[in-house]
């Protein structure tokens, strides 16, 4: 079995779900929670064909490992979190966290609080191709720091 812990947190292409799913969950957990980040197919009542994914490679590596570490501090579980980079179709996951924990509310805690943390801590932009032919970068908000525990 390998060791999530082990593994990068930023991946080339769509990420597979089951991959994160491989630890056997501990005998202290009572929960597994979840969030699957997928690319969908409008954004603004604009028709989208795909996502590409770009990344400050180190920052944003050292931002998700940064980010389990606070989460685990935090609400006493164990957190994976991963993000894809590069081009997505509709529907492929883009991010991912993984929560494993003793009961239910602080694991739900958990996975938003790191979902949310993700999205204003990690340099990560997001580049959206419509149907249309056209592209554009979203608008970010500025990068901000992992609150510590």
């Amino acid at each position: 079995m390998v060791d999530l812990k082990t593994l990068p947190r930023l991946r080339d292409g769509a990420l597979n779900l089951a991959d994160w799913l491989t630890e056997p969950q501990p005998a202290t957990a009572g929960a597994l929670n979840l969030f699957a980040g997928t690319v969908r197919n409008i954004h603004e009542g604009q028709a989208v064909r795909g996502m590409t994914y770009h990344a400050h490679r180190g920052l944003a590596e050292a931002r998700l490992r940064e980010i389990e570490s606070a989460t685990e501090a935090r609400f006493g579980v164990r957190a994976v979190v991963a993000h894809a980079v590069g081009a997505l179709a509709i529907g492929e996951i883009s991010v991912i966290v993984v929560i494993r924990g003793g009961h239910r509310a602080e694991g739900f805690e958990a996975c938003r609080w790191a979902i949310d943390t993700i999205k204003q801590a990690v340099p990560i932009w997001k580049e959206e191709h419509y149907v249309d032919g056209q592209a554009r970068f979203l608008e970010g908000t500025p990068i901000q720091p992992v609150e510590s525990p």
